[in-house]
């Protein structure tokens, strides 16, 4: 790992940015049958919320990296938090569904600042090779926050109910936005004063979109994306509901899924300076693969057990861990001038993708595992396709 004092630096404070995204959706799994018990609604409405969450996570991904390539990163996060802040709160207080969709439509919004402010100032300061081992490293801290999250949201829920899960995130964000005040500092070097005109954002967007070293790793991305919003979208109704698991037991079970994607994000870092990304990629897209088309014909073989479904999910999302660093490097290696703007379509393309998987499965629930595990086979298959059919093509800068 590069240790120079601004690559440390820059681990340091992204690492706190690093922590809200997962605690949002992670956090909240173990208290969706508490919730909706509480607001007197079905699991699949709270899921629902949880598609709302993502859908503002999506529109904010493409409000905020012009944001910061026109007023810098700095201001631009600190702004983000406060909203999250206040968000959380509120959710904290809905008194019924309709208003809990406000609010995590809202956190949704602020929550988006997190990861398109990280990713614009990795891509401010370092190269495609090193971005991708900073990228990894970072990484391992967004695996770190499932790993614990669940368990500490499964006992929330069971001591104070489900609202209690929402103060911890305001909490949480509290101290994030202390560390902000007190150790970002500003990353772009020149702001573009144009940067939020419609002509200048159609411009830049087009040619993102046109450039296919994005497209490529775009599709990879967006097929990961919506393989992770399976899981996240349905795995709480499945353990909960179909196989009767409480909530802090259930906290613990994905918690421990989650182990594995926590040593491939502490590993991939090294992997990607080892083997390079389109090797990485090629591993990464299989292993996922092969646990999204385990589960799917183990659950269409009549096998419904918490193994059946444990299992095949921790396989998958090891996959995930290994393919979202070497991703995201590779999307944004041509666009040093206008990161920010990249940064925002990449995230709003793959959220919205998730938004859709999370939504759809919370209408489509049926009280068995078919719509999670279909979703799942189907979003790892498009993953490796993408990298099958494109990657070839694709030339990466070094710069």
């Amino acid at each position: 790992m590069t240790t120079s004092p601004s690559y440390s630096r820059t681990f340091f404070t992204r690492s706190g940015l690093a922590v809200l995204s997962p605690l949002s959706m992670d956090g909240f799994l173990p208290a969706v049958d508490s919730a909706a018990k509480g607001l007197n609604t079905d699991v699949g409405q709270i899921m629902v919320a949880f598609g709302m969450l993502t859908i503002g996570n999506g529109i904010g991904q493409i409000i905020y990296g012009p944001l910061s390539d026109r007023f810098g990163r700095r201001p631009i996060i600190i702004a983000g938090l406060l909203i999250y802040i206040l968000s959380s709160g509120l959710s904290a207080l809905a008194n019924d569904v309709e208003m809990l969709f406000l609010f995590r439509f809202i956190q949704g919004l602020a929550v988006a600042s997190t990861m398109i402010i990280l990713r614009a100032v990795v891509r401010d300061l370092f190269g495609v090779t090193e971005g991708a081992k900073l990228f990894a490293n970072l990484f391992m801290v967004l695996a770190l926050i499932p790993l614990i999250a669940p368990i500490l949201a499964g006992h929330l829920t069971v001591w104070f109910g489900w609202r209690a899960v929402f103060v911890m995130m305001a909490v949480v964000s509290l101290i994030v936005l202390a560390i902000i005040l007190y150790f970002l500092e500003e990353s772009l070097q020149e702001k573009d004063v144009r940067a939020m005109t419609p002509k200048v954002l159609a411009v830049s967007f087009a040619e993102i979109i046109t450039d296919r070293c994005f497209v490529t790793f775009l599709l990879i991305g967006t097929g990961a994306y919506a393989g992770l919003f399976a899981v996240l979208g349905g795995i709480a109704p499945v353990m909960t509901g179909t196989l009767g698991q409480t909530s802090d037991v259930f906290g613990y079970q994905f918690s421990a899924v989650m182990i594995g994607h926590f040593v491939a994000a502490a590993l991939a870092g090294k992997l990607v300076g080892m083997l390079g990304i389109k090797k990485i990629l090629f591993i990464a897209t299989s292993i996922s693969l092969t646990g999204g088309l385990l589960i799917y014909f183990l659950a269409w073989a009549g096998i419904t057990t918490i193994y059946a479904i444990l299992i095949p999910v921790a396989l998958h999302l090891v996959g995930f861990a290994m393919t979202i660093p070497a991703m995201t490097a590779g999307a944004l290696s041509n666009f040093h001038h206008m990161a920010g703007r990249a940064s925002s379509l990449l995230g709003f393309l793959q959220q919205s993708a998730g938004a859709a998987v999370a939504i759809t499965l919370g209408l489509t629930a049926d009280g068995t595992q078919f719509p999670m595990v279909t979703a799942l086979a189907a979003s790892s298959l498009f993953a490796f396709l993408a990298f099958a059919f494109m990657i070839p093509r694709v030339t990466l800068k070094a710069h």
